[in-house]
Formats: C-alpha cells, sequence, structure tokens
C-alpha cells in the first residue's frame, strides 16, 4: 500500500531571501503550432534543485508561472530550502527566488482499514462469492527529514466478522469510506434459491453492521454501480429470465452509511443494457452502455456485475467479474446508449446503432488512416457538456489480453475516439484519433483527457495527455527484489474541434513528442482570466524544468 502527500505549502509568513539569476531563454522548436495559441520553454535546474522536489506551482495576479522545489533536508538543519523557479505570463524566464521555512514535526499515526473481499484463497472456495472482512492497522511515520508521513509496517491483518449480524452475505461491489475507516458493501443474502436479496451494508471499524434492503422483488442481477458526487451510493438492476418484463431496470440510491435515498424503476432501451461508464454533472448521472439485439435478458448475455476483490483467483478480480468480463469483451454491440438521470427517475434515453457510428468518422486532417469505435466496449475518460448542450464522450478502444501463459490478465488501451452527440443524445459524429505510442509499456496506461470550450461556445478544444510508458522500479523494495514494472509519462496535445462543423483540426504536440514529460503530480495550471493552460514537466534526467501553454480561443 502506498499514498502520496504534498509538502506542505510555505508559510505566508516566511522569511524570503531573494537571489534572481538572470539566464538566457532556449525555445524549443514544435511542429504546427499556432503561435497565438501554444508556446514552451525549458530552463536548467541548479544541482540543488535535481535532487529535490517538485512540491508546490501557481499562476500569479499578473499571469506570472511559479514552480517551487524543495532542496534535500539536511539532517543538521532546523530548517526547509526551496527554490521558486518564476516565468512571465509570455514563459520568458525571470530568475531564481530561494527561501526557507522552519522544519515541522508531526506524531506518528495508526491507521485502521476494513477491506471486503469475496471467495478465498483455497481449492474449496475460491470460486465462492462468500463475503467475508478483513481488519488491517497500518503505521503512517512522520519523516521528519522529507517532511511528509510514509507508510510503516503493517501492525495486523484479520478476517473479522461483524458483531451484530448472522447472516451470511454474497459480496458484489465495495466502497471504502476512507476518511472514517468504514466500508460499505452491495451484498445479497448467501442463500439457496433463484432471487437474490439485495442489500446494502455499512460497516463501521468497531465492526458494527447495518443492513438495509434494496426494496425490489423478484430475481434480478446486479449492472452497475459507482459513486456520486455527493457521498451517495448507486446501484442499477437489471430483471432475470423468467421476470413479467425484463426492460425494466431499478435505480437505487443510497447514503454512504447505509440509509435509502431513492429506489425507482425505469423502462430500459433493451433488456440487455451493459452500463460501460458513467460521469455525475450538475446534479445529473449520465450512463453510457451497450446492448444487443437479442431480446434475452441481461443476465443471460452478460451475468452479474461484481467489481469486489478475490484474492484467491488469480486471473481477475473474482470469479464472477471474470466470467461478466468474458462476456463484455467478447459481445460486439449492436446499439450505443446514452442515458439522463435526474433525482432518480430517467430523464431521457437514447438509442444509436452502431452501424451508424461506422458512417460517420471524422480525423485530423494530416491523419491518413483510423481506428473508429465499431460496438466493441468502450472505455470511457471523459465526458463534457458543451454550452449548446450537446455531449462529448471520450476514451479509447480496450482490449483485455491474457499474459504469462494465461495466469493473469492485462487491459490495453489502444486508439482514441471522442463521441459527439447532440443535446437529446443523437450521433452527429465520431472523432478517430490515432496514438502517438503504440508499444505495450504505453498501451497498459490509459490516456487522461479533457475538454475546454472557446468564450463563444463554438469550440471544443481536445486535450489528450499521450502515454509514454517504462520499465522500471515503483520503489527500493521492488528493486531490491528485481520486481520490474511500468511507470506511466504524459505529455500533451491538443486540437480544436468545431461543434458546427463538426470537423477536427490537427494536434499540437507539446514536450517534443516526450522528449519532455509532465510531473506526476503538480502537472496542470490553469488561468481563468486568460484561459490559459500550463503543462510542468522534466527532461529525462531531471536536470530541466518545461514549462509548456496553450491558450483556447
Amino acid at each position: 500500500m502506498c499514498i502520496y502527500l504534498a509538502a506542505n505549502k510555505k508559510s505566508l509568513f516566511m522569511k524570503k531571501f531573494f537571489h534572481v539569476m538572470l539566464l538566457s531563454l532556449p525555445f524549443i522548436p514544435m511542429a504546427n503550432v499556432e503561435a497565438q495559441k501554444a508556446n514552451e520553454t525549458s530552463q536548467p535546474l541548479s544541482k540543488k534543485a535535481t535532487k529535490g522536489m517538485l512540491v508546490d506551482a501557481a499562476v500569479s495576479e499578473d499571469g506570472s508561472v511559479k514552480l517551487t522545489y524543495k532542496m534535500k533536508v539536511n539532517k543538521k538543519s532546523d530548517e526547509v530550502t526551496y527554490e521558486d523557479y518564476v516565468f512571465d505570463k509570455g514563459l520568458s524566464f525571470k530568475g531564481v527566488q530561494p527561501t526557507s521555512e522552519n522544519k515541522i514535526r508531526n506524531e506518528d499515526q495508526k491507521v485502521k482499514t476494513l477491506a471486503a473481499f469475496v471467495g478465498g484463497t483455497n481449492s474449496f472456495n475460491v470460486l465462492s462469492m462468500s463475503l467475508n472482512l478483513q481488519a488491517e492497522e497500518w503505521e503512517r511515520i512522520w519523516d521528519y527529514d522529507k517532511q511528509s508521513y510514509k507508510w510503516g509496517k503493517r501492525l495486523s491483518k484479520d478476517a473479522v466478522k461483524p458483531r451484530n449480524s448472522e447472516s451470511k452475505y454474497r459480496g458484489f461491489a465495495a466502497f471504502p469510506n476512507d476518511d472514517e475507516g468504514t466500508i460499505s458493501v452491495i451484498a445479497s443474502y448467501d442463500q439457496k434459491g433463484d432471487d437474490d436479496q439485495f442489500v446494502m451494508l455499512y460497516i463501521t471499524n468497531d465492526l458494527s453492521l447495518k443492513e438495509t434492503k434494496v426494496p425490489i422483488k423478484g430475481n434480478y442481477s446486479l449492472v452497475y454501480c459507482g459513486l456520486r458526487n455527493s457521498g451517495n451510493l448507486f446501484a442499477i438492476f437489471a430483471p432475470n429470465k423468467g421476470e413479467a418484463t425484463t426492460k425494466k431496470y431499478v435505480y437505487s440510491e443510497f447514503t454512504n452509511k447505509g440509509d435509502l435515498v431513492t429506489s425507482q424503476d425505469f423502462e430500459s432501451p433493451s433488456s440487455n443494457m451493459a452500463v460501460m461508464d458513467y460521469r455525475d454533472m450538475d446534479g445529473n448521472l449520465y450512463l453510457c452502455a451497450g446492448s444487443t439485439d437479442s431480446k434475452d435478458a441481461f443476465n443471460e448475455v452478460f451475468s452479474s456485475y461484481a467489481p469486489i476483490s478475490n484474492p484467491g483467483y488469480s486471473t481477475a478480480a473474482n470469479r464472477q467479474m471474470d466470467k461478466y468480463e468474458k462476456r463484455v469483451f467478447g459481445t460486439d454491440f449492436d446499439y450505443f446508449h446514452l442515458l439522463k438521470i435526474t433525482d432518480g427517475k430517467l430523464a431521457f434515453a437514447s438509442t444509436t446503432a452502431i452501424k451508424d457510428f461506422k458512417t460517420k468518422v471524422a480525423t485530423p486532417p494530416s491523419q491518413k488512416k483510423s481506428h473508429p469505435y465499431k460496438g466493441k466496449k468502450f472505455s470511457i475518460e471523459n465526458f463534457a457538456i458543451a454550452p449548446n448542450g450537446d455531449f462529448l464522450v471520450t476514451g479509447q478502444l480496450q482490449e483485455k489480453k491474457t499474459t504469462n501463459k494465461g495466469s493473469s490478465y492485462e487491459y490495453r488501451y489502444t486508439d482514441l475516439v471522442c463521441l459527439h452527440f447532440d443535446k437529446i443524445g443523437n450521433l452527429k459524429t465520431q472523432y478517430a484519433v490515432e496514438k502517438i505510442n503504440d508499444d505495450r509499456e504505453s498501451e497498459v496506461f490509459q490516456s487522461m483527457q479533457n475538454f475546454f470550450f472557446s468564450a463563444d461556445g463554438s469550440k471544443a478544444f481536445w486535450e489528450i495527455m499521450e502515454v509514454k510508458g517504462t520499465k522500471g522500479y515503483s520503489s527500493f523494495v521492488d528493486a531490491y527484489n528485481g520486481n520490474k514494472t511500468f511507470t506511466a509519462n504524459y505529455f500533451p496535445r491538443v486540437a480544436a474541434i468545431d461543434l458546427n462543423s463538426t470537423k477536427l483540426g490537427d494536434f499540437t504536440v507539446l514536450g517534443n513528442e516526450g522528449k519532455f514529460l509532465m510531473y506526476p503530480y503538480h502537472s496542470f495550471l490553469m488561468d481563468e482570466k486568460t484561459k490559459t493552460r500550463y503543462y510542468l514537466g522534466h527532461d529525462d534526467d531531471y536536470e530541466k524544468v518545461w514549462v509548456g501553454s496553450y491558450t483556447f480561443e
């Protein structure tokens, strides 16, 4: 288990010592750059800064950009020293400002956590979905030299049972409430018979359990579930084969303490609608889903959705989820659906035939070929609503591949696709873009994607964080044990979409296509006054700081 804790920002009252070094400004040439929109520069770091780390970044009122590096801490000193690298709004380098502050002392901590899993680690129950709970206690140690917390050793790990429940459950999905050390679990009674009585369980760290029944009767499967911006949990259920109507799905929502908020049925556009992903925006829940032209029920086509860990089954999160994913990845959808749910009720549900996607494909002018969406599972990265009400759904084509002679698997994220719908969910076009890096080290990571809109609302700027994967060690322990892994590094590219004509322009690539890579933390800054996005990065040797910018106008 690992966690990143950013260093504390420097105190407003710290004593500053200014020493400005004026250096020349080297610019990096870019291909296809719109000069008024994109800019980038690099600057050598001091020897001390190369041994330190970037801990803060900010845009000032005058538009200048400041990156703060914390120097390697001197154990004998009571101070922590910093260097601020300052660039003006045109990215001209203004100099370095050294600063310092007193070291901070914090107490060590002990953290209790709860985890839920299904099945077990022996041949008798490895395929079971019986719910099990595990309580763990970990050290969090304050590192005086690094001025941050680090995880220590695990103090205990115990299989536990709730104090006030004799029921046995089958686990489907788990949601840890990290701030409280509690956990919420979607489960059903572990009983014989065809009908699953689904329940929401809320379990505290003192092992007190509260059970709330999902108010549906009959034989249902879990279609999808997730966490809303409010902290509430939602779940969608589909009637199984044999129910009176297999299109009458149920939407249920609970607080993170297991209290029922709402549970209402709605008419699904298909009896086998499988939800791929969701976004919670402006109090509304938007779902992207696929279905086949079959009239069969959801459980016949896909099986139950069950994203909860099973440590005893090596090739998937658990046996049930593996069964579900094999069906989903092996299915060619015939229809794509976009749904909007407001206050627990279905506001609209659109249906687009997959054959229509194949006739509406747009690419950048300089791109010679494309791999558009054709109906397989689509890994969705972002969802945006344009000022004119249009919907933009972006992500990547996805594959699930077995590795290690079939003993494990990994996801691969291939070419990028953006689906463009009007305000009631009718398809306008899809934009298909090839990846720059298509090696395995890069394809195991998903590209981050965002949208920004011009002031007049006519353009959407599509930002793609292109992946450059590298092989190495993620920690000292991994290096000591010889366990190499892959690490994701990113560099940005941006293109404009004309929302009216549905044309996609060529991409402006920053970072010299991977020569400069973005920092994993403090990666971006945004100046809302000028609608300028700043990208913060480094070279391969961490000897230079790199700053890129793009203005969305």
